[in-house]
């Protein structure tokens, strides 16, 4: 399977525990990095994003609809909303058919052919913290046609709330997680949202709730939800603080409890970045 990742600015250290477990897990990874840095690490296709930009792409940036915004955060979320477009680019440069991609700061523990059943062939398969939020917690794209009509949609999207100055939104631009959301709730048919409780399936993704319930977040760490952090809008949140499922890293993987039986996480955002805490038992290291 083909794993695409994507950096832009300064490259983090921890991408060295993604990557080696991506490598660890599946055995059949082309794993690329795409980057506008310098980096060299054997069984890593590094790709050069500043060369591969398209039309789309290059009006999408222009568009700057996060100008009001910080310097910092504008760059923060413009580099978001441009790495699906960034993926599509990838996908057709490099002619590759298929693809997984997900968060620099996530970790699998399932390689692709053992859960390639939850995907529907035809659609832009992605998790979801809820029907309006859409998330890279972990995505699979199997053809390109399938990422040109969520492009091309979430072009329209972002235009025409460009030109209406968001009126739609409060007048603010919508960040990449929710700009998907609005595209999935307007079209349906281009996406298959991964299950992310068990009730749905044998195998569970994290959109991240998992991750930031498991051990917090970088700023703060260990953070379980509680009555006054939980965002009812997220799904997992809400049915993990009701206590309805549990969820637990036991033996180097992720479960999830419901019913007395037992469901595997397929990965975990380790939003904390204390990955050496949830490192899949197959992890080794590769130069």
């Amino acid at each position: 399977m083909n794993y695409v990742l994507i950096s832009t600015g300064s490259i983090p250290n921890y991408i060295k525990y993604t990557i080696n477990t991506i490598l660890s897990v599946d055995k059949n990874a082309n794993l690329y990095l795409a980057t506008d840095q310098r980096f060299n690490l054997n069984n890593v296709k590094t790709i050069n994003i500043s060369n591969l930009e398209s039309e789309q792409t290059c009006k999408v940036r222009e568009l700057n609809i996060y100008k009001n915004n910080s310097i910092e955060n504008e760059r923060a979320l413009l580099n978001s909303l441009l790495r699906i477009f960034y993926l599509k680019d990838i996908q057709d440069d490099l002619d590759l058919e298929e693809i997984v991609h997900f968060d620099i700061d996530t970790l699998i523990y399932k390689p692709f052919n053992k859960v390639d059943k939850c995907f529907d062939k035809s659609k832009f398969n992605i998790t979801s913290s809820s029907n309006i939020r859409l998330t890279f917690g972990y995505s699979y794209i199997p053809n390109l046609e399938v990422n040109k009509k969520v492009c091309n949609t979430l072009e329209d999207l972002i235009c025409n709330g460009h030109k209406l100055n968001w009126a739609f939104n409060n007048y603010t631009p919508p960040n990449i997680m929710d700009l998907l959301g609005l595209t999935y709730q307007n079209n349906k048919n281009l996406f298959n949202l991964l299950p992310n409780l068990p009730y749905e399936s044998e195998f569970v993704f994290d959109p991240s709730s998992y991750g930031k319930y498991l051990d917090g977040s970088q700023a703060y760490q260990k953070k379980f939800y509680s009555r006054r952090s939980i965002n009812f809008n997220d799904s997992v949140g809400v049915e993990l603080y009701s206590n309805r499922i549990n969820a637990k890293f036991k033996d180097s993987k992720p479960l999830i409890d419901w019913e007395n039986k037992k469901y595997d996480l397929i990965n975990l955002c380790v939003q904390s970045k204390r990955f050496n805490k949830f490192l899949p038992k197959e992890y080794r290291v590769f130069k």
